[in-house]
């Protein structure tokens, strides 16, 4: 008993994994990139939701989530974009970028934003409301 259940445990992950294979050979092989890989939707969106945040009068508790998603977002499209380069939607692409842009920008970004942060009064407000000190 226990080894026809072994099995059929067997067959359910390696249904799985082909399941799951095909999934992952169905989005790598794409014939086009997706809406969100469009380079100049990051920041429109940032934009949208510190409007929206305002709007809703969350400004002060999440006023941090509009950089967090300028940095994760940017920071993917850039990795992605040493093998596809940057798709910037009224313009087309940009050829693959070179490793130490790659590096450089991501090394940059944080401290970027930090100091835009400081220049909107983000971080004084992070800082005094919240406890939270940013030092990058």
């Amino acid at each position: 008993m226990a080894y026809f259940r072994l099995k059929e445990h067997f067959i359910k992950h390696f249904v799985h994994c082909e399941l799951y294979l095909s999934f992952l050979q169905a989005a790598l092989t794409l014939p086009r990139r997706p809406i969100l890989h469009c380079s100049t939707v990051i920041p429109a969106m940032a934009l949208t939701l510190k409007f929206i945040m305002h709007l809703f009068r969350l400004k002060d508790s999440w006023c941090f989530l509009p950089w967090m998603l300028f940095i994760s977002w940017t920071s993917h499209h850039v990795r992605d974009g040493i093998r596809h380069g940057l798709w910037i939607c009224p313009f087309g692409k940009t050829a693959p970028l070179p490793y130490w842009l790659y590096v450089a920008t991501t090394a940059s970004l944080p401290h970027l934003c930090s100091f835009i942060m400081y220049l909107t009064g983000t971080r004084e407000l992070m800082s005094i409301k919240h406890g939270i000190h940013i030092d990058v």
